[in-house]
C-alpha cells in the first residue's frame, strides 16, 4: 500500500512529462489507419485533440488530470483486456486463452502505470479539485445530452467526463479542447460519406446529429479563440 501511495513520487516531474508524452505519442499511433485521407483524420484529429489537452495539462503542472484524462480516453479498455487475459489462464492446459500480443502487453503497462499513478494520489489525499459553474460548464451539459441521444449513455459519460476533469483542475481552455475532440471526428466522416458518394443515403437522424455535431465544433472554436485572445 505504501509503494502505491508513493508512486507519484517514484519518478521526477520532468520523467513523468516525458512518460506522458511518450504514452501520448503511443496513442497517438495506435490511430493511424482508414480507407482514405478523410477517414484517416476521422481517427487522427480526436486523438491529437486529445493529447494537445493531455500535454498542456501535464506541462501546467497538473499531472493528475493529465494522468485521468489519458486513462478515461485510451486505456479503460485496456485494463479490462487485462483482465480478460489473466483470467483466460487454464489450469488444466497450463495456459492462457487470449495471445499476449505486444500491443496487449504495452496497453496493460501503460493501463497499469496510470492506474498507480492516479491512485497514488486518492491514497494520499492531496488530490485537490473543484468545479464551479460557468458556460463551458453548460456548454458540457448540452453536449453530454448530444452524445446521450446520439451513442448512449455508455458512451456519453465517456465523452464528457475527459472534459469535466479538466474544468474541475481550473482549465476551461482545455475542457473545451475535449469537448472539441468529441464531435471532431465529424466533418470528416461527412467527407468521407461524400467522397465514397453514399453521404446522401443516410437517415434524417444521422443529418440531424451531424448538423448539431457541426454547431458544437462551432461553438468550440470560438470558445478557444476567446480563450487564446484573454
Amino acid at each position: 500500500m505504501n509503494f502505491i501511495k508513493s508512486f507519484k513520487n517514484l519518478f521526477s516531474p520532468i520523467v513523468t512529462t516525458i512518460i506522458v508524452i511518450a504514452i501520448s505519442a503511443y496513442t497517438l499511433g495506435l490511430s493511424f489507419g482508414g480507407n482514405n485521407i478523410f477517414e484517416q483524420l476521422e481517427r487522427f484529429v480526436p486523438i491529437i485533440l486529445v493529447i494537445i489537452a493531455v500535454v498542456g495539462m501535464q506541462l501546467s503542472k497538473q499531472s493528475l488530470a493529465a494522468h485521468l484524462i489519458l486513462l478515461f480516453t485510451s486505456y479503460l479498455q485496456s485494463g479490462r483486456d487485462l483482465i480478460v487475459a489473466i483470467t483466460s489462464f487454464d489450469f488444466q492446459s497450463f495456459s492462457f486463452g487470449v495471445t499476449w500480443t505486444i500491443p496487449l502487453i504495452i496497453n496493460a503497462i501503460i493501463f497499469v502505470y496510470l492506474l498507480l499513478y492516479i491512485l497514488s494520489f486518492v491514497l494520499d489525499g492531496k488530490a485537490k479539485f473543484r468545479l464551479e459553474s460557468g458556460p463551458v460548464v453548460v456548454s458540457a451539459i448540452i453536449a453530454f445530452t448530444f452524445f446521450f441521444f446520439r451513442d448512449g449513455f455508455s458512451v456519453a459519460v465517456l465523452k464528457i467526463v475527459p472534459p469535466m476533469i479538466a474544468l474541475m483542475f481550473g482549465s476551461e481552455l482545455f475542457a473545451i479542447v475535449l469537448l472539441l475532440a468529441g464531435v471532431a471526428d465529424v466533418p470528416f466522416d461527412l467527407l468521407a460519406k461524400l467522397t465514397d458518394g453514399i453521404l446522401f443515403e443516410q437517415t434524417f437522424g444521422y443529418y440531424l446529429f451531424a448538423a448539431f455535431a457541426l454547431y458544437l465544433i462551432y461553438g468550440a472554436v470560438v470558445g478557444i479563440l476567446k480563450h487564446l485572445k484573454s
